[in-house]
């Protein structure tokens, strides 16, 4: 099984740089790692293209015009040029524990989609978590209270896997996909834009098509750093159409993955 490892970004630089450094150290590196970057400025990419330039493994940064909000485009055309099996996504805010990547290949299974959890760093903390080692940022934090879902932060001595058939929780900053499930469903559903629920209803026709959601705790660890919230304006229509998805158990979406490969 090969894995890449895909990080959509836009406009931040600082946090960005700080989620590859933690990437270069995983314990099991990915095979590939794709940058989905949804319109940033030339910053991110002189900084991504110096980074994966002493790198191992395949980095390949994939960019569209900056058009407001376009993830599910974004991640759509990040999927379309990975080559790997099992892709592992995650957020440009987010610096991934050293065993991310580890942890997901150990926890993948067939017909199956893995959600992780995600420990959320504060304000103050924000500022300085991750540019240094793992360990002693982290306890930083924890003594400083500057940590949020304390029980998301360390890895436990046994991983918890438990079988869900709702979509509480669903998160794409921590969130493990076949390939093949991927192109089956059509991938993200291009019809959101705006933030809001294009994670949940991409889950949502995964569960439609036979694709089973595992919720993983204790491994795959996480942590969001904070930052202002993303404008909620497009929420009711995204709404609007994650309720179609559910109210017609529609497995595959029209306006997705296929127009990019």
């Amino acid at each position: 099984m090969t894995s890449a490892l895909i990080i959509n970004t836009h406009n931040q630089p600082d946090y960005l740089s700080r989620v590859l450094q933690a990437t270069s150290r995983q314990s099991q590196p990915p095979d590939e790692v794709l940058l989905a970057d949804d319109g940033s400025t030339e910053e991110t990419r002189r900084l991504f293209e110096a980074w994966a330039g002493t790198q191992k493994f395949k980095a390949h940064h994939v960019w569209q015009k900056a058009e407001g909000f376009r993830r599910s485009r974004i991640l759509n055309l990040a999927i379309a040029a990975a080559r790997a099996d099992y892709l592992v996504f995650l957020d440009g805010d987010t610096v991934p524990h050293q065993d991310f990547i580890a942890d997901h290949r150990a926890a993948a299974q067939p017909r199956f989609f893995v959600q992780g959890h995600r420990a959320l760093i504060e304000k103050k903390a924000a500022a300085w978590f991750g540019r240094n080692s793992f360990a002693c940022d982290r306890r930083r934090a924890v003594f400083q209270n500057q940590i949020s879902g304390l029980k998301n932060a360390f890895r436990w001595p046994f991983a918890v896997r438990k079988i869900k058939h709702h979509l509480r929780g669903v998160r794409g900053c921590n969130l493990a996909i076949w390939r093949a499930d991927l192109l089956r469903v059509n991938g993200y559903n291009e019809d959101f834009t705006g933030w809001g629920r294009e994670d949940s209803e991409l889950a949502a026709r995964l569960l439609n098509a036979g694709v089973q959601r595992m919720d993983l705790r204790g491994r795959a660890l996480c942590f969001h750093l904070w930052h202002p919230p993303a404008s909620r304006a497009h929420l009711p229509a995204n709404d609007g159409l994650l309720e179609k998805t559910l109210r017609e158990k529609t497995a595959r979406c029209e306006h997705g993955l296929s127009r990019h490969l």
